[in-house]
């Protein structure tokens, strides 16, 4: 008996046969962290991750703001989304888990769906989740300041650190068995490169980074005016790596020599850095808080971070001259042969022999200061 054979089916797009039907991909289904592709630092609607070849996906600005159906939500406008595109580039310093629990659980048409307070309650969920708040509420004289002199492995240095002899890249702790930080009540910060610096913070004091939006956005790339991270009385610290989030304190330096890391490491030409009286200032003392935390990106000259530096609390100011930063990490800086301190306040005399004696230690010399002074090794 013969094997029968079955029919041949009819070719799809044959009469009577109906044509398939092309499958489209709910891109606005997709988690909303889809629409930002780059980190901290540029500008926010920077942000946005590319469309790929033929629109597919889109971009994450037109799936934000195109204007779809109405079942699609309505359009996001710049300014929301540089609040959002702040927040999402911020990720890369967070707990990526845990801020990735919020941000994968919320699609794009969920959030083109909110209202605008929703749109911003959202945002400072992830503000929330990136970096965790804490108070200004220790006195500066009972903060942290090692009581050793060792210098070697990871720990965060002894204060009043100094070179063997002047110009040398060799160093030490100047003053052995002691806790100069707790002592004097002294630290340091540069802040200003130009002679309007001067009146500035002996007028006005040192303030936040954070309470100026065109400081933030132009320099730093991120949107925060409107978001809970404009509050000045509570201090971040990023959840990832456990570094104070620095634009929202006024942060200084246990070390005098420290404070000439600022404003930045690559940074070149004169700074003005100034001795600040901490020790009757309420504030947040951020390496203790690092002490033992796993992943800690602990500062070795000793960070403190304060709300706000009253100009009575301002001492003095010397000019230094910055060089920039090895390919190797750290950064080099010179204290001129006629570098000296210009009074502004009213220190006691110890805080002004102390002054005196941290600048002399360096004075006349040009340094390279190691990596293995800067961020303790992960």
């Amino acid at each position: 008996m013969s094997k029968s054979v079955p029919p041949t089916p009819p070719k799809l797009g044959s009469p009577g046969v109906p044509k398939p039907v092309a499958r489209t991909t709910d891109y606005l289904a997709r988690p909303i962290g889809n629409v930002c592709e780059s980190r901290q630092g540029v500008l926010p609607m920077n942000c946005f991750s590319l469309a790929k070849a033929g629109g597919k996906p889109p971009s994450g600005e037109d799936l934000l703001k195109g204007r779809n159906t109405g079942a699609d939500g309505s359009p996001v406008d710049d300014i929301m989304c540089e609040r959002l595109l702040s927040a999402l580039a911020s990720i890369i310093n967070a707990d990526n888990a845990a801020v990735r629990t919020i941000t994968d659980r919320t699609s794009i048409r969920d959030f083109r769906m909110m209202s605008q307070p929703a749109q911003l309650a959202f945002i400072n969920r992830i503000w929330d989740a990136n970096c965790s708040t804490h108070a200004f509420n220790q006195a500066g004289s009972q903060m942290f300041d090692p009581p050793g002199d060792g210098i070697d492995g990871n720990a965060p240095l002894p204060t009043s650190i100094r070179p063997v002899r002047i110009g040398m890249n060799v160093f030490e702790k100047r003053l052995k068995g002691r806790q100069p930080f707790r002592e004097f009540g002294v630290g340091f910060r540069v802040d200003g490169s130009d002679a309007s610096s001067v009146g500035r913070v002996t007028g006005n004091g040192m303030t936040q980074q954070r309470l100026s939006p065109a400081f933030m956005l132009g320099r730093r790339g991120l949107r925060l005016d409107a978001t809970a991270m404009m509050d000045p009385t509570v201090p971040r610290v990023w959840t990832g790596n456990h570094d104070i989030f620095n634009e929202t304190a006024v942060c200084v330096s246990r070390n005098f020599f420290g404070a000439s890391a600022f404003p930045e490491r690559d940074t070149n030409g004169r700074s003005y850095l100034w001795a600040v009286n901490c020790g009757p200032l309420l504030g947040f003392d951020t390496e203790n808080y690092q002490l033992g935390l796993h992943g800690a990106k602990q500062w070795r000259p000793g960070e403190k971070a304060f709300q706000f530096i009253p100009a009575a609390n301002v001492l003095g100011y010397v000019q230094i001259d910055r060089r920039g930063a090895p390919s190797g990490g750290g950064w080099m800086v010179d204290f001129p042969k006629d570098a000296s301190w210009v009074y502004t306040g009213a220190p006691s005399v110890k805080q002004r022999m102390y002054m005196e004696d941290e600048l002399a230690a360096w004075r006349g010399g040009s340094y390279t200061i190691p990596a293995a002074f800067d961020f303790a090794n992960e």
